[in-house]
């Protein structure tokens, strides 16, 4: 009888021991939650699909599904981190645009042609990602050579 008394009282100690993980790993998803609202919120300003990720966020970090909480903030790290890796590639882009502009790289044509990528991806940033990948691959060409056709004066790059 003893020793089934002492099974009933660890067994109910484990409960409460579980219960207290539970409740502790509760809190730190729905800190951690927080903390992605408060460091994103301004920065998402002006792109519609990240401020509605932090919206998101911020309406999961509030409901009692810890389930919810842990999905939400796995889908959003791998958002972000494609939306990192995409603004870090266009950033280097336009760095090689630049320089290409700045060289004069290829004549006034090829300038024009790098200033117009220039302007498309400066204007990136506050785009959803796919837009972002969409218009990175857009302008990452080098500025093609103009084609030699015998007898036309035909402009095949449409001005570049």
């Amino acid at each position: 009888m003893k020793i089934i008394a002492l099974l009933v009282l660890a067994n109910l100690g484990g409960i409460a021991l579980s219960n207290k993980l539970y409740e502790e790993h509760d809190r730190l998803v729905t800190w951690r939650l927080r903390n992605i609202v408060d460091k994103y919120k301004y920065l998402a300003t002006g792109n519609s699909e990240f401020s509605q990720w932090i919206e998101k966020i911020n309406n999961v970090a509030a409901q009692r599904s810890l389930e919810a909480r842990l999905d939400t903030e796995s889908e959003f790290k791998q958002y972000d981190k494609q939306r990192q890796l995409l603004e870090d590639n266009i950033t280097q882009r336009l760095n090689t645009l630049r320089s290409l502009i700045s060289l004069r790289k290829g004549g006034k044509r090829c300038v024009r042609f790098y200033q117009h990528q220039e302007n498309e991806l400066k204007n990136a940033y506050k785009l959803s990602n796919q837009r972002k990948q969409e218009l990175y691959i857009n302008n990452g060409m080098e500025c093609p050579a103009r084609p030699e056709i015998q007898g036309y004066d035909y402009d095949y790059y449409g001005g570049y």
